[in-house]
C-alpha cells in the first residue's frame, strides 16, 4: 500500500506575523527560518523516495517543494489545495478573522470575496482525492488550514469549531492511502452535515 506525506509550506514573514495570507497572486516567500525548516526536512531518507510532489498556487508551498525535494523536481500544482480565501480580512492580523469565524461560523463567507471556511475545508478535502490517484509515495505540500482539518479528524473529533488545532510548519503527517481515504471520507461527511453557506452582507 502506497503512503503520502503531507506537510505545511516553511516560515514566512507574513505566517511569522500571523498576517493572513490567502491570495496565490501575491508572492509571499519564505523566510530565513522557512527555509532552514525545510532544508532539514529534506535531509530524511524517505524525500528520496518521492514519486508525484502536489503544491498549491503559492509561492511558498513551492518554494518549500524545492527545497525539500531538490531544484529541477516537477511539481503537480492543485489549486484545490490553497489556502482559504480570505476576502476582507486578506493582509489583516489573523485574529481578526478569528475573531469574525468565532461570530459568523464557518458557513459565512467572509465580505470582500470571502471563501466559508466549509467550503475551503472540502474543496481542500477534495484536493487529496485527487492526489491520491497517483502513484505514491507521494509529497503533498499544503497549508495550514490542510493540516489542522487532518489533525482533527484523526483525534475523531469534528472540524467545524472555530479553534482548530494550528498546523505546524514542514512537520511531515505520513499517512497510509486507506487511513488518508477514511479521513477524507469523515471530514467530507462531517462538512456535508454542516448548514448552508451563508454570505455575510454586513
Amino acid at each position: 500500500m502506497s503512503v503520502t506525506y503531507l506537510l505545511r509550506h516553511g516560515r514566512t514573514p507574513l505566517s511569522a506575523r500571523r498576517i493572513a495570507s490567502g491570495d496565490p497572486s501575491t508572492p509571499v516567500s519564505l523566510d530565513e527560518v522557512g527555509v532552514d525548516q525545510c532544508r532539514r526536512v529534506a535531509r530524511a531518507r524517505w524525500t528520496t523516495s518521492i514519486s508525484v510532489c502536489f503544491v498549491s498556487q503559492f509561492t511558498r508551498t513551492r518554494q518549500t517543494a524545492e527545497l525539500i525535494l531538490g531544484p529541477g523536481r516537477s511539481q503537480v500544482v492543485n489549486p484545490d489545495l490553497n489556502e482559504i480565501k480570505y476576502g476582507c480580512f486578506e493582509g489583516t492580523p489573523w485574529m481578526a478573522y478569528v475573531g469574525w469565524l468565532r461570530q459568523m461560523g464557518p458557513s459565512t463567507r467572509p465580505p470582500g470575496g470571502g471563501e466559508a471556511r466549509r467550503e475551503a475545508v472540502q474543496r481542500v478535502l477534495c484536493g487529496l482525492t485527487a492526489c491520491l490517484s497517483a502513484p505514491g509515495p507521494r509529497l503533498v505540500v499544503g497549508h495550514g488550514l490542510m493540516i489542522s482539518v487532518l489533525l482533527q479528524l484523526l483525534q475523531r473529533k469534528p472540524i467545524d469549531v472555530w479553534d482548530l488545532p494550528e498546523g505546524p510548519y514542514v512537520r511531515p503527517l505520513l499517512l497510509d492511502d486507506a487511513r488518508l481515504r477514511r479521513i477524507i471520507d469523515a471530514g467530507l461527511d462531517q462538512s456535508a452535515a454542516l448548514p448552508e453557506i451563508a454570505t455575510d452582507l454586513d
